[in-house]
């Protein structure tokens, strides 16, 4: 990407838990009590933030350039995974790192060309730090 070039955390879908079972319509309930249940996610959309998001998907057409794909939706996850910290410091006083987080799952569609990138936390040198890992699904198979 070129060194000025600004990444915005944009993902075309994203799936969330929603309030549809009573497990999950508790969990909201005590987000809320708790004081976090105005902001859940990594967006600013009114009614998206309120939501637990768990996977993105961006979409782009097939001229559309895989690396800015991929930079969104990494933009996007690492908001979510630090947003995930957020939450979790809410309730326990205790600093997360990243490797005591689940790992996040998005996918990257150019053109006919899927890619599906599963994002966890790891420690290398006594640092924190985010590891990607890929695969790809031909066109042929799609």
């Amino acid at each position: 990407m070129p060194k000025n070039y600004r990444v915005q955390k944009k993902c075309d879908y994203a799936f969330c838990f929603h309030e549809d079972t009573q497990q999950v319509s508790d969990l909201y309930d005590a987000l809320t009590c708790a004081g976090t249940g105005d902001v859940l996610s990594q967006t600013t959309d009114s009614n998206t933030k309120r939501r637990l998001l768990f996977s993105g998907l961006r979409v782009k057409h097939e001229n559309g350039g895989k690396d800015e794909t991929l930079a969104q939706l990494a933009t996007w996850i690492a908001a979510g995974m630090e947003n995930t910290r957020k939450l979790l410091r809410r309730s326990s006083k205790e600093v997360y790192s990243y490797r005591d987080l689940p790992p996040m799952v998005g996918w990257t569609v150019v053109g006919h060309d899927w890619y599906t990138w599963v994002t966890f936390g790891a420690t290398k040198n006594g640092r924190d730090r985010l590891v990607r890992n890929s695969s790809h699904i031909p066109s042929e198979l799609c």
